[in-house]
């Protein structure tokens, strides 16, 4: 009954993990969220109220699939500031990041199509490109990120696209090094594959500015850059953006057209006034201190009660700490435990695109408070040490 596409699309075990232990008295490093507390709730309001008295016949009717004209400006200018030349006719506003990610797919896969990948790599990317139908290569992760030691011969079995997230990558918090991000753009652009560069944690840095995006170092007409404002306003806003050449943003916004028109008129306007009212950099520092103090609180937490037996990348910006347990030692088994002691994360086999990771798991360190996690972590090292027993 079902298109044969279904049988590869399933319930994301992250969401159904939270699903599971919404009722309960957890502390969760499970989910892939910001934290609630620091959302602009009051400013968006007074925001939303302005747009409303001034603009709001236009901010309450229907818009270009493209986006709002001024937002997609001001984006570009953002972008500008990252290295791309972009101009407005570069960027699709997206319900999200996400919905960027699944119409590059949309527009680009072919059933059987290859997609090459970090391993482990973003759950929803990968749930997106097994919508598709799509086939995978992948290429391991070390301290600087993607390893490229295989990348020319993958290149050279012309994979449809290359997908990467260079900057603080979800799950494992690893960012790939300056010199590896110029010659992955190099390769790609030379190979002619198309990159599609997912940078949503971008303004997430917490030791100086991110690193320049992979798709603004090498002239590749086939590449597609997207981000979010999810990160750093709300994520129920439901605002992101992709920069691509032209013709390709006009192929994307058709796409965009068929799936649910455009992005919300309202929400496009308040971004757009959030931005340039002056609100955006402001805001962004906040979450980058209150963020960065959880992040060491976790990693002395870790460092004082798990160090002799689990292995951890040390993230400089985001949201996720990557963690190796001994070989054998299976994450799922340490979930039970965890959630038997009150403490829930992720375990790391869900990141894989085909199979592994069954002794890795992944925690967030930016939705609970630093209390939360000093508190938390010495439970789920309980958890785990029970398990190693």
């Amino acid at each position: 009954m079902l298109a044969r596409r279904m049988d590869r699309v399933t319930a994301s075990a992250i969401m159904e993990l939270i699903k599971t232990t919404a009722a309960g008295s957890y502390i969760s490093f499970a989910s892939g969220l910001p934290d609630p507390a620091l959302f602009p709730a009051e400013t968006l309001a007074t925001l939303t109220e302005q747009t409303l008295t001034q603009d709001g016949r236009a901010a309450l009717q229907y818009g270009p699939a493209e986006g709002y004209p001024p937002l997609r400006e001001a984006v570009a200018e953002l972008l500008r500031r990252r290295g791309f030349r972009a101009t407005p006719d570069h960027v699709l506003i997206t319900n999200g990041s996400q919905q960027a990610l699944d119409l590059a797919a949309r527009l680009l896969l072919n059933p059987g199509d290859t997609v090459a990948l970090e391993n482990p790599s973003y759950l929803a990317a990968v749930q997106a490109f097994d919508s598709y139908e799509a086939r995978y290569r992948t290429l391991p992760l070390d301290e600087a990120g993607m390893c490229l030691d295989t990348l020319p011969t993958l290149l050279a079995g012309r994979p449809r696209l290359l997908y990467t997230l260079p900057n603080f990558q979800n799950p494992t918090g690893l960012t790939l090094s300056p010199e590896r991000r110029q010659r992955l753009a190099e390769l790609a652009a030379g190979a002619g594959v198309l990159v599609l560069e997912d940078d949503a944690y971008h303004d997430l840095s917490y030791e100086g500015e991110a690193p320049q995006p992979v798709c603004s170092l090498a002239e590749n007409p086939a590449a597609i850059y997207t981000g979010t404002f999810s990160k750093t306003v709300a994520p129920g806003l439901r605002v992101g953006y992709l920069c691509a050449a032209p013709p390709l943003v006009e192929r994307l916004a058709q796409l965009k057209q068929i799936t649910d028109l455009h992005t919300g008129s309202l929400t496009q306007r308040v971004v757009y006034r959030y931005i340039t009212d002056g609100h955006l950099e402001p805001g962004i520092e906040i979450l980058r201190q209150t963020y960065r103090a959880r992040r060491d609180v976790m990693l002395a937490a870790l460092d004082a009660e798990l160090s002799d037996c689990a292995e951890w990348t040390r993230p400089r910006g985001g949201m996720f700490v990557w963690v190796r347990l001994p070989p054998g030692c299976r994450a799922g088994e340490i979930l039970k435990r965890a959630l038997a002691l009150g403490v829930v994360f992720v375990p790391g086999s869900s990141f894989h695109p085909e199979s592994g990771g069954e002794n890795t798991l992944r925690l967030n360190f930016v939705s609970s408070t630093e209390e939360k996690i000093r508190a938390g972590i010495p439970l789920l090292a309980r958890a785990i040490r029970e398990v190693l027993a």
